[in-house]
């Protein structure tokens, strides 16, 4: 049985306890208050270490050892895939398990805690300049563009859309930026329902499933091969580009 599951319960190793998820899932808000919170490790190595540590189980029948993988792997892509849900819940001083279950609920439903956010972020005035020297160095979009209606992009104030160079580039772009937890969850969504961007081909406003299908063809490990890929020299490794800026952009918080 995983450590968590030992220090947890007083039943014996060969039984799972009933509440299993709930006690990894404060196990992992004792370490989110502890790793993160305190700034012992990064948040990615966080998800990593709870996961190889709480994932080895031993002396369980079948059935329960697949309750129990299942549990830890339930719990290692709500921390992967909603940080949004992980950081408005661990932040808090104490975790109840009906707050645990209102956690997952909106995870598995892929409701939001906030369902109707009116911005995209708040940035800096100094992030806005180096987003908008990014914008334009990169030709993220067909026109010029400048810091005032960079901001005003992220705040949802555009009179009109701004239109792609690239869907798939500027998929990756506000996909690197969610990544590291500039974006709301539902960062698609409120796209769309601000006509904030166009597409590259027709000029009309993208769809959050425009946005999502060019962000996953991006990533496909096939089209990220040059030699396998119709992509042009210069989209190939964007990505990479996009990752290294939002990086550099967190560092000057």
């Amino acid at each position: 049985m995983c450590p968590c599951c030992i220090s947890c319960t007083k039943k014996t190793e060969k039984e799972l306890p009933g509440d299993e998820l709930w006690q990894l899932c404060r196990t992992a808000f004792e370490q989110y208050r502890s790793e993160i919170i305190n700034g012992e490790k990064t948040y990615t190595r966080y998800v990593n270490d709870f996961f190889y540590y709480h994932l080895p189980v031993t002396g369980l029948s079948e059935s329960d050892m697949k309750t129990h993988v299942m549990h830890v792997c339930e719990l290692r892509e709500l921390l992967e895939e909603r940080r949004d849900l992980v950081d408005a819940f661990f932040s808090r001083e104490n975790l109840e398990e009906n707050d645990c279950q209102q956690m997952l609920s909106l995870f598995n439903s892929g409701k939001c805690i906030d369902p109707k956010p009116d911005y995209l972020a708040h940035f800096s005035k100094e992030q806005i300049a180096r987003i908008t020297e990014f914008a334009t160095t990169t030709s993220l979009f067909r026109s010029d563009v400048t810091e005032e209606v960079i901001r005003n992009l992220f705040e949802c104030k555009l009179q009109r859309p701004l239109q792609a160079n690239s869907n798939r580039n500027v998929a990756l772009f506000f996909g690197a930026l969610r990544e590291h937890g500039f974006l709301p969850f539902q960062w698609q969504m409120i796209l769309e329902k601000n006509k904030l961007l166009s597409s590259s081909t027709n000029n009309e406003p993208l769809r959050a499933s425009q946005l999502r299908c060019s962000l996953s063809q991006a990533k496909n490990t096939k089209l990220g091969k040059k030699n396998q890929s119709n992509q042009k020299d210069e989209e190939v490794g964007f990505e990479s580009t996009c990752k290294s800026f939002v990086i550099r952009l967190k560092e000057s918080v």
